[in-house]
């Protein structure tokens, strides 16, 4: 091989040596991205075993409690089942966060009682008027120094209390206690005072005979027209089937009045997987509290807790969540796969461009050795 054709097969292979090391290069670049691929990857499950979910707990038939996922539904919503009643209350606003109906029903009645015989289905059942309709809505003014109850019509009145609930006073006007609780409205002075015990004494009417206030309802809501249900017997009640539920309404109207009002949720995020996901993410990130009502204590009310600090004495818990964790795994090992099959494919691609790269080394040594040998014979007769 002459000279010439000796340098332009160097410069030929030297060519080629330095397309596969390039192609060797991009290759390891790419293994690289691999590894880094994995490590994400593996970060991203370890995040999925971390995960957590907050439980709730409920009561089952034997006695025995169940935890079920928190979600703004299984919190919030009248429950007999669960063994603590709940509330979520806006962080930025300090408002309690409610359904639509609770809302409304909140807007609609200025009074714990009333909202609570509403949100149970006696909305309309307070009282009668002339005409022996239900209507009579319960509202306070200070209007007159008169205070009594109507229904309907006329200007300048103090209505406090309905006409059901005054039809079970007039029943019991032997009970002390009670009768000085209603005077002593009329005692005060001031529309501050007048209010007070105004509340004072309803809570006194309801705490002794809220079973006869709910049979007096039921006559409102299935009466005659024109009938005067202050003359109808009590019917047989069925007041311990509503009466759970009736003071779940009256805590609700109270944790909205302490918190300042209610913000309405979005209805897409009261339940279901997207409801779960917004419940868990707005406590961690520390935009909802969670409430307690405390029954139990010497003075009951509601409190602010959370699953880490309640020491499951408010029937919360965090949980692994195994829909979650079993998703996580599934595309861990997918993915995994995925990647191990492009690492093999990388690493024989590199097998086969450090087999070429080292035969056409081994050739340019040859090719050097033969035209150094050309050069050596060509020009040693002038040496």
């Amino acid at each position: 091989m002459g000279m010439a054709a000796s340098q332009a097969r160097l410069l030929s292979l030297t060519s080629r040596l330095h397309d596969v090391e390039y192609k060797a290069q991009n290759v390891e670049a790419q293994k690289i991205a691999l590894a880094t691929q994995k490590d994400e990857l593996y970060q991203n499950y370890c995040d999925a075993l971390d995960a957590t979910k907050i439980q709730v707990a409920f009561r089952n038939d034997d006695a025995s409690v169940r935890y079920i996922d928190a979600n703004f539904s299984t919190l919030c919503s009248y429950n007999e089942d669960r063994v603590k009643q709940y509330a979520l209350k806006d962080t930025n606003t300090g408002n309690l966060i409610v359904s639509q109906e609770v809302a409304d029903k909140y807007k609609a009645y200025d009074d714990k009682y009333t909202f609570a015989y509403a949100m149970i289905g006696f909305e309309g059942n307070f009282g009668w008027n002339g005409n022996g309709n239900q209507g009579c809505e319960l509202g306070i003014g200070t209007a007159q120094d008169d205070y009594g109850y109507y229904c309907d019509g006329g200007t300048g009145f103090s209505l406090y209390m309905t006409e059901c609930e005054q039809a079970v006073y007039d029943a019991h006007t032997d009970n002390t206690e009670l009768v000085e609780a209603f005077d002593a409205i009329e005692e005060c002075e001031t529309d501050s005072e007048k209010e007070t015990a105004l509340k004072e004494f309803r809570d006194l009417l309801y705490e002794e005979y809220s079973s006869e206030i709910y049979a007096q309802m039921n006559i409102n809501k299935g009466g005659s027209e024109g009938e005067d249900s202050s003359e109808l017997d009590f019917p047989d009640s069925t007041w311990d089937d509503f009466k759970a539920e009736f003071n779940y309404y009256v805590r609700l109207y109270e944790g909205i009045e302490e918190a300042g009002g209610c913000t309405v949720i979005d209805k897409q995020y009261q339940s279901g997987e997207d409801g779960n996901t917004w419940f868990n993410n707005m406590v961690e990130a520390g935009l909802i509290t969670i409430q307690v009502y405390d029954a139990d204590s010497s003075e009951p009310g509601w409190t602010d807790t959370s699953v880490t600090t309640s020491t499951n004495e408010n029937y919360l818990q965090e949980a692994q969540d195994e829909a979650d964790l079993k998703k996580a795994e599934a595309e861990y090992e997918y993915e995994l796969d995925k990647i191990n099959q492009k690492d093999t494919k990388y690493d024989t691609e590199l097998s086969k461009l450090e087999t070429e790269r080292t035969s056409i080394t081994t050739e340019i040594e040859s090719v050097q050795k033969v035209r150094d040998d050309n050069i050596e014979r060509t020009f040693g007769i002038f040496s």
